[in-house]
């Protein structure tokens, strides 16, 4: 009988504390706008997909949630960045279905491969509704909603497939301690698999960045060609990057598997 509330009480504190580390890494990083002012770069969305994997969707997405609109009352709010509405509707909600999904998805197929579908269908889907909020609250043009989903999308993809892998390594010897279900690995054995998916998403961002510069430069005149130039450099660099994890992941499967093996024959 004393499993349930200990389990409870171990996803409210994961959902507790994703929530104040989100938070503190999207106020940090919030002075780096979209390209249209509204929103923006969020790189800390490796928190609540770290949380995704080790503690499962629900406790990930209240985090990302909860997280993602506190940090947006204290940052983007007061400097004109957004608004109350958009930041509970928009970024709160976004962020709600978007772990969640990520988190529901990697729990349907485990391995480098549902890490890789739940990342690219949870920021999809995530940064979907958070464009469409942002658009149709602030009544903006709709085509705004392409251009914000690819810039979003374009940018927190790499950060995740980047950082996510490692993280979860460096934290594998505290596994008992943070995790009470099987603790996470990501291998997958299948180059063209990964290749599927590094070079889709690659080709996405890198026409999304004709896009986001043509919708930007149509609707906004006054930002300079530097900060043009910047957000092209931006999105260009995360096509790369993902097209990098490709190449870099199956090569390093080996050294994944080794210990893996190793400590379940002990």
């Amino acid at each position: 009988m004393s499993s349930t509330p200990q389990s409870t009480a171990r996803l409210v504190a994961a959902a507790a504390t994703c929530a104040a580390l989100y938070a503190i890494v999207n106020i940090i990083s919030s002075p780096i706008r979209t390209p249209w002012g509204v929103g923006e770069f969020r790189p800390g969305v490796v928190i609540p997909a770290f949380y995704a994997l080790i503690f499962g969707p629900l406790p990930a997405a209240l985090g990302a949630g909860i997280g993602s609109f506190v940090g947006d009352m204290v940052s983007l709010v007061p400097s004109g960045g957004s608004t109350p509405l958009v930041a509970l509707i928009a970024g709160g909600i976004g962020n709600f279905v978007g772990f969640l999904v990520l988190g529901w998805v990697y729990q349907k197929i485990k391995g480098w491969r549902g890490f890789i579908a739940g990342t690219t269908s949870g920021l999809f889907a995530g940064n979907l509704w958070a464009a469409a909020g942002v658009v149709f609250l602030l009544h903006l043009p709709p085509i705004l909603i392409l251009g914000l989903l690819l810039f979003w999308f374009g940018t927190m993809f790499p950060f995740v497939v980047f950082l996510v892998p490692p993280l979860l390594r460096i934290m594998k010897p505290y596994s008992s301690k943070i995790s009470s279900s099987t603790y996470p690995t990501l291998v997958e054995p299948n180059r063209k698999v990964l290749w599927a998916w590094t070079i889709a998403v690659s080709v996405l961002v890198l026409a999304g960045t004709g896009v986001v510069i043509g919708v930007q430069t149509s609707l906004i005149q006054d930002l300079s060609r530097g900060q043009v130039f910047w957000i092209e450099v931006l999105l260009v660099v995360s096509a790369v990057s993902v097209l990098i994890v490709g190449a870099f992941i199956p090569g390093a499967k080996q050294e994944q598997q080794i210990p893996v093996v190793s400590k379940g024959s002990q």
